[in-house]
C-alpha cells in the first residue's frame, strides 16, 4: 500500500519527518526532527541535541511526506536547464493548501495526524488499520 495522506496512521512513522503542531505542554510545540522510534504511546523523535520522546495522546503531529513521483521527475530535470525565471512564474517551495487538506511544496505533503488516533501498538496499527482522521 502506498503512504498517502489518508493512509498514513496505518503505515510504518519510523523514518518520517515530523513536527509537533499542538500539545497540552507548550514546551513541545515545535519540536521537529526524524522519527526513530515508536510505542504504543509515543513517538522518539531525533532533533539536533539528542532525541525527545513525545506522548501521542492529546497532541497533533505535522508529518512530511515525499511525492515520490515529483522527486523523481524533479531530479531527472536537473540535468535539463533551469527554467527562466518568467517560466517558473509562482512555483516555489512554499507550503500551499492542496486538494486533499493537507499542504504542499514542490515535491512534499504536510499532513496533520491527531496523536490520539496513532494510540496503539505499531505493528497492530499497520495490520487492523485505523480511521483515518487526518486533516
Amino acid at each position: 500500500m502506498t503512504l498517502t495522506p489518508e493512509t498514513l496512521p496505518r503505515h510504518e512513522l519510523v523514518g518520517l519527518p515530523v513536527r509537533v503542531v499542538d500539545s497540552p505542554d507548550r514546551s513541545q510545540v515545535g519540536i521537529a526532527g526524524r522519527v526513530v522510534s515508536e510505542t504504543t504511546n509515543t513517538l522518539v523523535i531525533e532533533v539536533v541535541s539528542g532525541t525527545k520522546r513525545v506522548p501521542k495522546g492529546g497532541r497533533r503531529f505535522e508529518f512530511r511526506l515525499i511525492d515520490e513521483a515529483a522527486a523523481r521527475a524533479r531530479s531527472a530535470s536537473d540535468a535539463a536547464p533551469a527554467p527562466s525565471r518568467r517560466d517558473r512564474k509562482g512555483a516555489g517551495t512554499a507550503s500551499q493548501p492542496d486538494s486533499c487538506g493537507g499542504t504542499t511544496g514542490e515535491d512534499a505533503a504536510y499532513v496533520t495526524v491527531d496523536g490520539d488516533i496513532l494510540l496503539s501498538r505499531p505493528a497492530l496499527r499497520s495490520e487492523n488499520g485505523v480511521e483515518s482522521q487526518w486533516r
